[in-house]
């Protein structure tokens, strides 16, 4: 069975996503999670943005708008989906 991180911190998974760790996006209530699959450097990448990686700002600022419009895109669907719903 595969591992798995979990966070709900949009820096850390945008910083991630810059080291080609790709989340899923599951709802917990009102909240999304960003779900990561644990690889070799999975972890030592986490070491590594918890010690201060630098990472150029711009790159970083657009990894998390990405993944808020990810989580919006998310939303507005289900949403969309209940109105269909209720419409039948």
């Amino acid at each position: 069975m595969e591992k798995i991180f979990t966070t709900l911190d949009a820096y850390t998974a945008g910083f991630l996503t810059l080291r080609h760790h790709i989340p899923s996006l599951i709802e917990q209530g009102n909240k999304v999670v960003f779900a990561f699959t644990v690889t070799d450097t999975l972890y030592s990448d986490i070491a590594d943005y918890n010690a201060g990686a630098v990472v150029e700002a711009l790159r970083l600022a657009l990894a998390v708008k990405t993944l808020k419009s990810q989580i919006h895109s998310l939303r507005k669907n289900k949403d969309y989906v209940i109105r269909q719903e209720i419409k039948r």
